[in-house]
């Protein structure tokens, strides 16, 4: 956890350098090394969240290395659908041009994302359920978790994954705007279920203190550990996306960091 300090901090600093290349001409040549750095280094951020919990042994849903590639590949789907909203109503709201070729390329770039988070997430629980010592959480979080079972596969797998897809590949609604800033919120939603179930429903499961040990005490042993967020948690979570909308929303506003026109002459001048 120490080095979230280095690499959050690190990340920072390295988007303030890539928003300095790309506003000021003086240092512009520089700003395609500040990108890859910026981008590089948010890999590395990412593979060390995905890690802390992938190197948690005594918690059974966690311990495996396939949490790294997960994280990466959930924070590229949940982001590219907030870029996506984002995108549209920075434009919507400022009168600017914005075609198909665009956001039709991110409809597709959309649909990559959300199938790589499916088959890191099937690849990790079938895995789980060949392994004795996961045969318990995989059990519970699949189909005896209650809340955590019902967010997995009614919030994450049918709202945040499936529903997404159809709404993208849906041949009846292609260059469908309204269908595809549907698909970017459900996969919003779906996003937000899986974080609760990993976060919460993996510790909500009791943990494995001495591997292939009995353990026994008078304190909740093998107990399912109830949680429910409470209202400050809430407006905690809530605080911080709006603190994030507004930081946008006044460098658009600004900074002016959006082209004035993405038509599709101007994204594509073959474009038809």
């Amino acid at each position: 956890f120490a080095w979230n300090i280095i690499l959050y901090n690190g990340f920072l600093a390295l988007s303030a350098v890539y928003i300095w290349t790309m506003m000021d001409r003086k240092v512009k040549k520089f700003y395609k090394l500040a990108g890859v750095a910026a981008f590089t280094w948010r890999l590395i951020l990412t593979t060390g969240t995905g890690s802390i919990f992938g190197f948690l042994v005594a918690r059974d849903f966690y311990n495996s290395a396939v949490m790294a590639p997960l994280f990466i590949v959930m924070s590229f789907a949940m982001g590219l659908a907030v870029f996506i909203l984002v995108l549209h109503f920075a434009y919507t709201w400022t009168g600017r041009p914005l075609g198909d070729v665009v956001m039709n390329r991110l409809r597709y770039l959309l649909a990559v994302f959300i199938g790589g988070v499916l088959l890191l997430e099937g690849a990790r629980h079938f895995t789980g359920l060949y392994i004795a010592q996961k045969a318990g959480v995989e059990n519970f979080i699949l189909f005896d978790g209650g809340v955590y079972t019902q967010l997995f596969w009614v919030g994450q797998i049918l709202l945040g994954s499936l529903l997404p897809l159809s709404l993208i590949f849906c041949r009846k609604l292609a260059n469908n705007r309204v269908a595809l800033l549907l698909a970017a919120a459900f996969t919003i939603v779906g996003g937000f279920a899986q974080l609760y179930v990993i976060l919460i429903g993996g510790q909500a499961y009791p943990l494995t203190l001495f591997p292939g040990a009995e353990v026994s005490s008078d304190y909740f042993d093998g107990a399912i550990n109830a949680y429910a967020p409470s209202i400050w948690e809430l407006m905690l979570g809530l605080g911080g996306v709006a603190l994030a909308l507004v930081m946008v929303t006044i460098g658009v506003k600004v900074l002016r960091f959006l082209p004035d026109s993405l038509s599709n002459a101007v994204a594509d001048p073959h474009s038809k």
